[in-house]
Order: structure tokens, then sequence, then C-alpha cells
């Protein structure tokens, strides 16, 4: 038997097959895309358990529960942001109200690695942060993603194509270079200033970890020793509910 992972993030649902520790199977699909054709390789698949991280809104939760049942799958267990788990502290006063994906991804983080951390999310919104190597979170940053910002830029802008210009300190020579380079510098000097300063102020290094869909190319901005992890929100999840089953 084994367990399904389920990473749902605001475009694109993650997923992963693990048995015992080994992983099965792993896949990724738009949220545009059903959970019928987004999970059809899992037809064959004998579940004990799924276990779900969501920023989504409720219909996400209800459509899964329905598909889950339809497949006489366990029901869904949806994890959730708590005060303390897997040695980390939450800052929060409601710790509720902390996005569970970041929750997860801290949890990962000071799980494989040590010292002082910097956990950044580039997804939609950027998110950062803060770890002492005890596990207590010190709080973070949350701001537009460089999607989202060049949307906004551009939303009432007409006859101009923004294609997939890669990260560069170039000036831009036409509007699609001078959007994007823009964009992606803001976030760079962002990232970077609040890790000196958070850095300073506790008079200790700090690892930089970067995950989500925008993490490659944001990290071709920074410095060499930063961190990329693929999945870390899904690594969390694992690390979560060990205790659940």
């Amino acid at each position: 038997m084994s367990e399904l992972y389920i990473d749902r993030g605001n475009t694109a649902l993650k997923w992963q097959l693990v048995e015992r520790g080994r992983l099965l199977n792993q896949g990724v699909f738009s949220n545009e895309i059903t959970l019928r054709e987004g999970f059809s390789t899992l037809k064959e698949s004998r579940l004990a358990n799924i276990y779900v991280s969501s920023v989504a809104a409720e219909a996400f939760c209800r459509d899964l529960q329905v598909w889950a049942k339809e497949r006489l799958y366990p029901t869904p267990t949806f994890v959730e942001s708590t005060r303390k788990a897997c040695g980390v502290v939450n800052a929060y006063q409601d710790a509720a109200q902390l996005g569970v994906d970041r929750w997860l991804a801290m949890i990962a983080a000071h799980h494989k690695y040590t010292g002082m951390l910097c956990v950044v999310d580039t997804g939609t919104a950027l998110t950062m942060d803060f770890l002492l190597e005890s596990g207590q979170h010190l709080g973070g940053f949350i701001v537009p993603g460089a999607e989202l910002m060049r949307k906004s830029l551009l939303s009432n802008t007409h006859k101009i194509n923004i294609g997939d210009t890669p990260n560069s300190s170039q000036l831009g020579t036409n509007t699609s270079e001078a959007v994007t380079y823009g964009v992606e510098q803001m976030l760079v000097l962002f990232v970077r200033e609040k890790v000196v300063d958070v850095g300073e102020k506790h008079q200790q290094p700090i690892t930089t970890i970067l995950t989500g869909g925008h993490a490659t190319v944001l990290a071709e901005g920074l410095w060499p020793d930063v961190r990329l992890e693929k999945d870390l929100v899904l690594q969390g999840l694992q690390l979560v509910t060990k205790s659940y089953q």
C-alpha cells in the first residue's frame, strides 16, 4: 500500500506516490486540468493514505474528496499549520494563519540544513521565512511574485508581448526585456537585502534555500551558495505526516 502526497498551489498541483519511503511515481499538472485527467496514471495504485497541502479554496477540497470516494480511496487528510512540528516553532500568534505551504517548506529545510536559514518560495507570491538553527521561526515577508508583477504592470497595456526572457542584470533594449529584467532585479535585490539585514541583526550567516516555480530563474541573480530545492513542500508533508501513520 502506498501514500499519495499532494501539494496544491495557486497555479499547479504536484504529487508524489511513495511506498515505505521509496518514490514510485510523481507528476505535476495545471489547476485548469481536472483531477481525473491529472491523476490518470494512478488508476492501478492501492492507497493507504492521501495527504494534502493546499492553499486553494474549499471547492478543491470538496472535489478531491469526491474524486477519492469515487475510486474507493481513503478520505484525504488536509494538513494545517500548527504551533510546533518536527522541531520547528511557528512565529505566528495564530499558528493556523501561516500558509501551510510555507510551514511545510520550513520544516523540510530545517530537517535538511543546519544553521540559520532563509526559505524563499517563488510562486504567485514570493515568500521569505527565517529560522534560527534551533528551529524557531522568526517571521518573514510576502511580496508579489514575478508573474503577478508583470501582469499587474501590463494589465492596461496593449501590443506588448512578454516572452520567456531569461533573468539578466543588463538593461532591457525592448519593452519585454525592460519589464522582465526590472521585475527580476527587484526580487533579487529584495531577497539579497533582507538576508543581509536579518543576518547582521542576528550576527549569523544565513543559508538561503529557494523553492517554487520561479526558483531557478531567481537563483541566477543571487550569490553562488544559494540552495535549490525542487519539492520542498512535499518533503515537509512527508515529514509531518509520518506521525499520522
